[in-house]
């Protein structure tokens, strides 16, 4: 396989981004032919096995280069966004979470800068993330969340089925989200509704809406694209101690440590 080891490469992505502004929103992906969807025992459809993304790692993925999320945040939200680009601006970014090896949160996960799995069983859709070795689990046997739920980097989802579209929604972050590169961040109160479906024999679809009471203005709405691996493609171990390359220096910013030549 001739693949990418896995860095952490936050920094040396976000460099490159200038302040433009958002794509304009994609069309809704139509639903594939029933014939082509492999089902599970339960009579849904089972989308086991390794994806990749397709498109940018922006929250929207049809971004071109150059250009940055930029959703309607409001006015205090909106200054923090500002002040991080600013810094971005002078060559000070700041300090990621991810810089220092703390999870992405569930909703940056879905970047998937590196490949996921999926696994399922009745009750249950499990997203594994080359990305940190995270886990989200969709529950679909009705449970919720109560006042005892625990806070998680990933979030707590819940899910059913329309049909053929796998409905999502997960609450109950934990920590500051940032949700990328750039230093966008939204609160605690942050909610992800998703609306997967299969568009095709080997692609599927995840249609995300991003609402928050104190940092949206209006909700924000994307759609990731995945690609089926190819028969004999494997998932790789991600260690971000080991492979750490941008720290976060005295002053808090996030800094890069890039490859000496030999």
């Amino acid at each position: 396989m001739n693949r990418v080891s896995n860095l952490t490469v936050g920094f040396v992505c976000a460099v490159g981004l200038a302040l433009a502004g958002t794509a304009v929103a994609a069309t809704p992906p139509s639903v594939a032919p029933a014939a082509v969807v492999k089902r599970g025992t339960d009579g849904h459809p089972d989308w086991g096995g390794i994806w990749q993304r397709v498109g940018g790692i922006g929250l929207d993925p049809t971004l071109k280069p150059g250009q940055i999320d930029r959703p309607d945040l409001t006015a205090q939200y909106q200054a923090m966004y500002d002040a991080s680009l600013l810094s971005l601006q002078a060559g000070k970014p700041i300090a990621d979470p991810t810089a220092s090896c703390e999870p992405p949160n569930g909703v940056r996960i879905m970047n998937m800068v590196y490949p996921m799995e999926i696994f399922q069983r009745p009750g249950l859709v499990a997203v594994f993330a080359e990305w940190d070795h995270q886990i989200r689990r969709i529950y679909t046997d009705g449970r919720k969340p109560d006042a005892d739920t625990e806070r998680s980097y990933m979030g707590y989802s819940v899910g059913h089925w329309e049909g053929d579209q796998l409905v999502a929604t997960t609450t109950l972050f934990k920590g500051v989200a940032v949700l990328n590169q750039a230093g966008l961040t939204l609160s605690d109160e942050m909610s992800m509704q998703e609306r997967w479906q299969q568009t095709g024999p080997d692609t599927l679809t995840n249609t995300i809406t991003l609402t928050d009471a104190k940092a949206l203005r209006k909700p924000y709405s994307y759609t990731k694209t995945f690609k089926r691996a190819a028969p004999g493609f494997e998932m790789m171990e991600y260690t971000c101690v080991e492979n750490n390359r941008n720290p976060i220096l005295p002053d808090g910013t996030t800094g890069t440590i890039l490859q000496q030549a030999k």
